[in-house]
């Protein structure tokens, strides 16, 4: 087996990490057994709850029992006295936490996904599984690097040599001398 990240072949299958780089290869060995595929447990997918209907059961909840306490309150509106300023507070705030209830169930039906995927239907990377090349258990590691380090290239030599330019006073000088000397 190969590791994935330095491409360092590895001695033992049991190898927990790879012996250069410290890459983790029990997950690696396990989508190598499993022919690319994350195998769910099957104690996940019976207590996986439903996330999306237990927030709509919640909300719906919330909502039917605020309202049912604020509509009650409404009621003790002309009672007089004390009780009438409670009655109103308590049924204001219990209508907005109905509102809220209710916003939290828009919210939960129209954005909210399950996601748990079956395992024969995606793979590691969420693409739809593809049976591998080849089904040979005997090969089921990761191929040899097919690359050159880039360490072993040699340098590249000198192509120009460094020659400092003249300067503009040396080479006016040298025209006035070709200029006297004609």
């Amino acid at each position: 087996m190969y590791c994935p990240r330095c491409s360092h072949e590895q001695d033992l299958e049991e190898m927990r990490f790879c012996s250069r780089c410290g890459f983790l290869m029990t997950g690696v060995a396990m989508l190598l057994e499993n022919s690319g595929t994350i195998p769910q447990l099957a104690s996940d997918s019976t207590q996986a709850p439903n996330r999306r209907n237990g927030i709509i059961r919640e909300s719906v909840f919330v909502t039917l029992l605020a309202w049912a306490i604020g509509l009650a309150s409404t009621l003790l509106w002309d009672v007089g006295g004390p009780f009438e300023s409670v009655a109103k507070v308590g049924s204001l705030v219990f209508f907005i936490v109905g509102l809220v209830g209710l916003l939290r169930f828009l919210y939960a039906f129209l954005f909210v996904k399950d996601t748990i995927p079956s395992p024969s239907q995606t793979t590691l990377a969420g693409t739809p599984y593809s049976p591998p090349m080849s089904e040979n258990p005997a090969r089921a590691a990761l191929p040899s690097p097919q690359s050159v380090p880039v360490g072993d290239y040699l340098s590249r030599g000198r192509t120009r040599e460094i020659v400092s330019q003249p300067s503009v006073t040396e080479n006016t000088t040298r025209l006035l001398e070709d200029q006297d000397n004609k």
